[in-house]
């Protein structure tokens, strides 16, 4: 009471009482509450199905991954392949379409020996070219073995008719059999004919003209 007084006295005016200070937390201090943030978001893998359309060509190159389709466009044309090139600066693996080399001469031959087809594909084609079944391919080579010309040695270029008939009772005729050419000659098939016959099975290829 006394200090009020006082304080009157002095300044002439009654002291002014203030409210308490309301505690209002700054914009800095509602940055600083720790909120819940947001998931990263998650990388879709790549939608393959937009590859196909799409018009592959040799040479083009793919970074990390090749899709797919590039495989089967590669394996149904059957001239090309993928192969696995250097690295991008950054180390990411690349593919590649490649052209196949081309086969040397002794992969085209092994390639077109071990090409075949059944006895009676062969016996079907004969009968259907040249109106003969095998019992007239016999009798036909039997009658060349008569008047067969002597070869640099004095003997006759003859066909063994016993090996020729154990190889027609063979399941299959396969074009690297030397009987093919010699009793393909009697016939009157050329040898482009008759690779054509065993690549394609039709019997159409072994007719003249």
């Amino acid at each position: 009471m006394d200090e009020t007084l006082n304080e009157i006295n002095e300044t002439g005016n009654p002291p002014v009482e203030t409210e308490p200070e309301t505690t209002n937390p700054s914009s800095e201090e509602i940055q600083d509450i720790d909120i819940p943030q947001e998931e990263e978001e998650i990388v879709v893998p790549e939608d393959w199905s937009e590859w196909d359309e799409h018009e592959f060509i040799e040479g083009e190159i793919f970074t990390t991954e090749y899709p797919p389709q590039a495989a089967v466009w590669c394996n149904e044309g059957g001239t090309h392949h993928i192969e696995e090139i250097e690295p991008d600066e950054d180390g990411n693996r690349r593919f590649q379409i490649v052209k196949n080399p081309e086969p040397t001469a002794e992969e085209i031959a092994e390639r077109k020996a071990m090409l075949n087809l059944t006895a009676a594909d062969v016996e079907r084609a004969i009968y259907k070219a040249k109106g003969m079944d095998f019992d007239d391919v016999v009798a036909l080579v039997e009658q060349y073995n008569q008047t067969a010309p002597m070869d640099a040695e004095g003997e006759g270029a003859t066909i063994d008719i016993k090996a020729l008939k154990i190889e027609l009772k063979a399941n299959n005729f396969y074009r690297g059999n030397p009987y093919i050419d010699a009793v393909g000659q009697l016939l009157g098939f050329t040898s482009e004919q008759l690779d054509n016959f065993f690549e394609t099975g039709d019997y159409t290829k072994l007719l003249n003209g």
